[in-house]
């Protein structure tokens, strides 16, 4: 955090921001995971376990992809490859543990990959059922891991398989004539689903339990595929209707239902759903990632994250979100592709806006809600974001504002109420800023307040 200063000094320099929606739902501070490095820019945020730790991909210095963790006391660490250029991590379960894929051959194509689990420091290949070719997608908390992996090198096709303590297995096809193809998610109960071609040439959704196979249904009998399961056995996925677009679905008890918003695009994808029954997908194709709470309707993220000057991102897709709702997030800034970490703020505090909330007069800033002497620290900054509070974890609360600056500090008093006036310069007509207030020892926050000045 940057030394305290006047907020008359900062508002000299502003830029003007649009003006938002009152009483807009800033649910998420926002949080840059770092890459390896800048010389090429790609990276995604893929999964998060309950701790907060957070894998995916990020360029690395041989203009190749590399799979990388997050830990949740930041940093980032480098996870390797099979002896090839690139690599992906797709899953990581609570006891650390991250599967994923990786080129195992310097001469080969980018078709030479193999499923791995990284354990500890250490790479494993997991093998493949008999091809060239392997993915991993998930695992769960027993170490079991699912994905997809080759049989046959010379076509290169792929079936689902189920890994466990050093042996693959092919999981079944429903029919003699289909091909398991993909199996993307499993939960602790060892319930894993996918999808498969049937005879009809058509993707089906399946489920895999016990040894048996069972085919998910559709919406209208077309396309259909599975991509998230939670430890209740909810699944999550998209079917294609009857005018070929594809909702996001869920299957509860054998049953399907259609997720679906039509106000935000015509086509959505359910990619990841946790124990509280919270789903993340995206909407027109990997465009615009949304949220989806039980008993509300499905919500882009970009609406639920705070104003931002420097960095105008765009949330193209989520896939999976842990049971304290933190999203990893792939987003898009002019044609550079970001990993982010959504962390939930729970505001306890009440702020209220600048007062008169005019430029060329002394304003005052008000908190209500705070323990009895607990000492206030009021906040502004140009951008929205995310900001670490020292000593609070980040599943607990985090600011939401980017390099925050502090603006002074105030002791609450009996009412609960903390109070702080400062000078705004005329020149500050105009711009908006945003405002927070935290108090340190308890993790305690304020909401996000968004002003701009008369």
């Amino acid at each position: 955090m940057r030394p305290s200063r006047l907020i008359t000094s900062a508002l000299l320099a502003m830029t003007t921001l649009p003006m938002t929606v009152k009483g807009q739902d800033y649910r998420y501070a926002v949080f840059e995971l770092p890459r390896l490095t800048e010389t090429y820019q790609w990276a995604g945020a893929v999964d998060v376990n309950s701790q907060g730790d957070t894998v995916g991909f990020t360029s690395s210095s041989s203009l190749h992809i590399v799979a990388v963790l997050w830990p949740h006391e930041g940093g980032v660490v480098e996870l390797g490859t099979l002896g090839g250029y690139d690599s992906g991590a797709t899953s990581i379960n609570d006891s650390g543990e991250i599967a994923g894929w990786g080129g195992y051959d310097p001469n080969g194509s980018l078709l030479d990959r193999r499923p791995f689990l990284w354990q500890n420091g250490n790479i494993m290949d997991l093998g493949t059922l008999g091809g060239d070719t392997g993915y991993a997608y998930a695992l769960n908390n027993n170490g079991q891991v699912v994905g997809e992996a080759g049989y046959d090198p010379a076509s290169r096709r792929l079936k689902a398989f189920r890994w466990e303590n050093g042996l693959m297995q092919s999981l079944p096809a429903p029919h003699p004539d289909w091909d398991g193809r993909n199996a993307f998610d499993l939960n602790d109960g060892d319930e894993i689903v996918g999808y498969g071609y049937g005879i009809d040439g058509v993707l089906h959704a399946l489920m895999w339990q016990n040894g048996e196979v069972t085919d998910l249904g559709s919406l209208s009998n077309l396309e259909s595929k599975a991509y998230g399961i939670n430890n209740f056995s909810t699944i999550v996925g998209y079917a294609r209707t009857q005018d070929n677009y594809t909702h996001a679905v869920k299957w509860i008890g054998g049953q399907i239902e259609d997720i679906h918003v039509a106000d935000l695009g015509l086509n959505s994808v359910a990619r990841g759903i946790n124990d509280v029954g919270q789903v993340v997908g995206d909407v027109n194709v990997g465009t615009s990632a949304f949220i989806l709470n039980p008993g509300e309707e499905m919500l882009l993220l970009d609406d639920l994250v705070p104003p931002r000057l420097r960095l105008s991102w765009r949330m193209e897709r989520a896939t999976h979100i842990n049971d304290a709702g933190q999203i990893p997030v792939t987003a898009d800034y002019d044609g550079d592709t970001w990993a982010l970490l959504l962390s939930p703020v729970h505001p306890t505090m009440t702020m209220q806006s600048p007062l008169p909330g005019s430029a060329g007069t002394t304003n005052r800033l008000r908190v209500t809600g705070v323990t009895p002497g607990g000492r206030v620290t009021f906040l502004y900054s140009r951008h929205g974001g995310g900001t670490r509070i020292p000593g609070c974890d980040l599943q607990q609360n985090a600011l939401q504002l980017d390099n925050p600056t502090v603006i002074g500090t105030a002791v609450a008093n009996q009412q609960g109420v903390a109070t702080i006036t400062r000078p705004v310069p005329l020149i500050a007509r105009g711009q908006t800023i945003l405002f927070q207030a935290v108090v340190q020892n308890e993790c305690a926050i304020s909401q996000l307040v968004v002003h701009q000045f008369d």
